[in-house]
């Protein structure tokens, strides 16, 4: 009957604070209160305790109590009672036993938040990347399909091979690159394509030198290099009169990634006129700190004649 007496307790004291405090005070942040009323909790399963043993089990079972009586027989119940006696006897022997059943399911609940917490971020995060790359995409191929509408104009013998380029990019970019992350050779295939379309819509006007040093098989988050590219292509030839020139390398060094582009000024513009944030590059610095955290770095120097981007990818 102790132990059924025990268990009880354990049980009240474990329903009211998983039912009443985890919710209201716990969760809530307030902590400091949580740990008063689970406190007084305890003084009040303590009290129960006191009552069923004086006025039930010792007097029936005065033989299991014989070493405590003993000692303590002579005390009063007011004595017994007393927040002295409470908390030098009953809590000190028994908030094991009260307290180990509640702090089990604490720990349990608050196991099942963080992980309930973790999986909210982490759809989120998803969430963010999906709205990045829909914003993306559709930005890369509206700039293409305006590259090939000029060819068109033009009559150029060239707008079937643009478009035959046009093809396996909106292949790639629609069902190849749907996952978190992307062969880097993907990623490359995707830049040639790329600048194929570009030396076809600027000619003479765009000299664009690609040079890949990628040796390791690592894997790399879709559309991060196209972004650098397109930007650096935007802005060499906005107002160029003469030969604009794009110069790309992407290497592997123990296994992280690094790519650096450089694009030359525009003659006729004098002073620094290169919008870094553009939507392109805004939405590449989002994915970068999504998928990336402390383990990229990207910066760009600017000199009076070119612009050089440097991104360098740690592979975790």
């Amino acid at each position: 009957e102790t132990v059924g007496m025990v268990t009880g307790l354990q049980f009240l004291v474990a329903l009211v604070t998983m039912r009443y405090l985890v919710p209201l005070f716990l969760e809530g942040n307030r902590r400091k209160l949580f740990l008063l009323l689970l406190f007084i909790l305890l003084i009040v399963a303590s009290e129960i305790n006191i009552l069923i043993r004086y006025f039930y089990l010792e007097p029936l079972y005065p033989d299991s109590y014989t070493a405590f009586l003993k000692n303590f027989g002579h005390m009063t119940l007011t004595e017994r009672m007393s927040l002295f006696w409470t908390l030098r006897y009953i809590i000190f022997n028994k908030l094991p036993l009260f307290l180990f059943p509640t702090a089990l399911l604490v720990a349990h609940n608050f196991f099942q938040q963080q992980q309930t917490l973790l999986r909210i971020r982490e759809q989120k995060r998803t969430a963010e990347l999906d709205a990045l790359k829909n914003q993306l995409n559709p930005h890369f191929i509206f700039n293409t399909l305006n590259n090939i509408y000029a060819l068109s104009l033009k009559k150029s013998e060239q707008t079937p091979v643009a478009i035959e380029k046009l093809s396996g990019i909106l292949d790639y970019v629609v069902y190849r690159c749907n996952d978190k992350f992307v062969p880097l050779s993907a990623e490359a295939k995707l830049i040639e394509n790329y600048i194929a379309l570009e030396k076809i819509r600027y000619g003479k006007r765009l000299n664009i030198t690609f040079k890949n040093q990628a040796t390791a098989e690592v894997k790399i988050a879709p559309l991060i290099l196209l972004t650098l590219l397109e930007n650096a292509c935007k802005h060499s030839t906005q107002e160029e009169l003469h030969t604009a020139t794009v110069s790309i390398d992407l290497s592997t060094e123990n296994g992280n990634i690094i790519f650096v582009i450089s694009n030359t000024k525009p003659q006729r513009i004098q002073t620094s006129e290169l919008k870094l944030d553009t939507v392109g590059l805004a939405n590449l610095k989002k994915q970068l700190a999504l998928l990336y955290p402390n383990a990229h770095s990207y910066d760009v120097e600017e000199t009076s004649s070119h612009y050089t981007s440097r991104l360098s990818v740690i592979q975790k």
